[in-house]
């Protein structure tokens, strides 16, 4: 049978994030009969022997390295659905959103729909779910970026195709195309995956800071200038400033109000990483001081190396004040790690904590590594259960989080009550 959609990912020698979007595509419907996966093997990379015979995935060898455009029109030759989806390799689909491409598919039954993009944690424009303000329901935009993106291929035909002279910036002009044709571009932020980023670009040409590295400045002036030579100034500013957005550096609302609510000289912050929240603190993390991980890209600034999740390697209650970040909803044993945690803490001692927010969004698909989600309303019932009185919840206005202050009741407290 036709598969309904084509999922081209064109890759090279990348198998640290190609091999788990693999494995995370599995756990969707695509590929039990909706559609297939085309991998472009534009390197050396064993990915037949990866992947074994599993129905629906092929991988083309085009026997040298076509680059991302390259890889695209190649994988565009080998298919005939009617739904293309371009997909970079290092992506990865949460178990949670195994709806994944129908939801990047069911916009198009407005007839007039080019292409449709998904939510993610890592990219320009209007796709990131950590924007001051992010999209809440079906948007139409002035482009889209092709980390994933769901093309009608008729259109795709009749504006021209891939154009594999392309510096860069690929997505825009397809997107400039698209609009000048007349039709719709649409994120849907049901349709999320996590996007680590720039991973092979970085790798093959380096770094921002490195001249010509990827996203320099050298690389970024060739493709606008290229753009604007195809399509001219007017087109191209209108495509940028279409939805009026503008990249403001974000600054950590959360930890403001988190560092309000400490108190106390004797302080400790779980999972610190490469940053504290009140410079005062001791650092606690699984990673050592000085280096990074999978989870912490800058070097880490712990005082402690530990794990958090297990009994912490402090007096019992000698701590005034615990700062938790992001932690919580890691744990599978929220109750076991919260007695952990309430036994170095001073009677009255604060625990303040911050975790996404269920109410503003589903929370699990965010990342991985999240076991639970919470509201202020099932963080204080859990809280209350574990001998804490709650003090207050605050929105950061941060459109992910909330932060929850509580306070160890101190056994008498709990004996007489």
């Amino acid at each position: 049978m036709k598969p309904a959609i084509s999922v081209i990912v064109p890759t090279y020698n990348n198998p640290q994030f190609l091999n788990p979007m693999i494995n995370s595509m599995l756990g969707t419907y695509l590929l039990n009969g909706l559609g297939e996966l085309i991998i472009v093997n534009n390197g050396s990379q064993p990915i037949k022997e990866y992947v074994g015979n599993r129905k629906n995935i092929r991988v083309l060898e085009p026997g040298k390295n076509l680059g991302w455009e390259g890889g695209l029109k190649y994988g565009l030759e080998h298919s005939d659905a009617e739904f293309v989806c371009f997909q970079n390799d290092d992506v990865l689909i949460p178990k949670a959103t195994q709806d994944f491409y129908e939801q990047l598919l069911w916009p198009f039954n407005n007839l007039n729909v080019a292409a449709v993009g998904p939510s993610t944690t890592n990219a320009a424009g209007w796709h990131s779910v950590f924007l001051p303000n992010p999209l809440r329901t079906l948007s139409e935009v002035t482009y889209l970026i092709f980390f994933t993106v769901m093309v009608r291929r008729k259109y795709l035909d009749e504006v021209g195709g891939i154009d594999t002279t392309a510096p860069g910036g690929d997505d825009l002009d397809l997107s400039i195309r698209f609009r000048k044709a007349g039709k719709k571009l649409l994120i849907n932020p049901d349709a999320f995956l996590i996007h680590h980023a720039f991973k092979t670009g970085e790798r093959v040409r380096g770094t921002p800071d490195k001249p010509g590295g990827w996203n320099s400045k050298e690389m970024t002036d060739k493709t606008n200038k290229w753009l604007i030579q195809k399509h001219g100034f007017k087109s191209f500013m209108e495509t940028l400033r279409g939805m009026d957005y503008q990249y403001v550096e974000p600054s950590d609302l959360e930890g403001e109000v988190v560092a309000s609510y400490v108190r106390g000289p004797n302080i400790i912050e779980l999972g610190c990483g490469a940053r504290k929240t009140v410079p005062q603190a001791v650092g606690i993390d699984i990673a050592p001081n000085g280096e990074s991980s999978n989870f912490i890209k800058e070097s880490c600034v712990a005082d402690i190396q530990a794990d958090v999740s297990k009994p912490l390697p402090l007096e019992d209650g000698s701590v005034d004040t615990i700062i938790a970040r992001h932690i919580l909803e890691h744990m599978i044993d929220t109750v076991e790690v919260l007695n952990n945690w309430k036994r170095v803490l001073k009677d009255g001692g604060r625990l303040i904590i911050a975790v996404p927010n269920q109410d503003l969004r589903n929370t699990i698909p965010l990342n991985p590594e999240h076991c639970h989600a919470f509201t202020p309303e099932s963080l204080k019932n859990v809280m209350e259960l574990c001998g804490f009185k709650s003090i207050g919840f605050d929105d950061p206005k941060n459109g992910i989080s909330f932060v929850g202050v509580f306070e160890k009741i101190p056994v008498l407290e709990i004996v007489n009550a």
